[in-house]
């Protein structure tokens, strides 16, 4: 396993969250404690983005950029499955690669914020939407070791695709807190859906 202390430290985490959610009787941390366990078990990392479900902290492992992503269970195993979604030989070409994810946690190669032209990303989203993937926007696409890969994808629910597909096209034309609270109800319809 790459990076095994990094992973190590992950189920340290995990394990306090469920401690935190257990002790409070939430169903999961708020994003503030959730900042403030992290930093304590990985007090090296520097947070560089909070989505809708995760937080996104950049950390340098010997020679090694990475993102580590924390967040709602079923965030995360979203996330892992729309990487595997790509077959192999195209995976790492078209995705940031991932090397593992624990239950709140999941460790991706970072990439810094890059200007995708026209071009790049009609070819990234026709790619994602090939393969299943939806929500391919220059905010989830990242310059990673020189080349731009996709950092992060939405599913659609299993017969759905065609419909969100469309409805993907069409949100992109919407204003941005639109496109958020669109999203987070995409996401919880896909959650309810596995």
């Amino acid at each position: 396993m790459k990076f095994k202390s990094l992973h190590e430290k992950a189920r340290l985490l995990d394990n306090l969250i469920d401690e935190y959610e257990r002790s409070k009787g939430t169903g999961f941390v708020p994003m503030r404690s959730l900042q403030e366990l992290t930093s304590k078990t990985f007090p090296e990392a520097t947070r560089v983005n909070v989505g809708l479900h995760k937080l996104v902290f950049h950390l340098t492992h010997k020679s090694h950029e990475l993102a580590l992503k924390i967040g709602k269970k079923e965030a995360i195993e979203l996330d892992h499955k729309s990487y595997k979604l790509l077959p192999p030989r195209l995976r790492h070409v078209y995705f940031a690669r991932i090397f593992w994810h624990t239950k709140y946690c999941l460790l991706q190669e970072y990439g810094v914020e890059a200007e995708a032209t026209h071009d790049q990303l009609i070819k990234l989203r026709s790619i994602g939407y090939t393969y299943g993937l939806l929500d391919i926007t220059c905010e989830n696409i990242r310059n990673v070791n020189g080349y731009l890969k996709i950092v992060d994808a939405g599913i659609a629910p299993y017969g759905l695709h065609r419909i969100w597909r469309i409805a993907d096209i069409i949100q992109r034309k919407l204003p941005f807190p639109v496109r958020m609270l669109i999203r987070k109800s995409r996401m919880l319809a896909t959650v309810r859906e596995t």
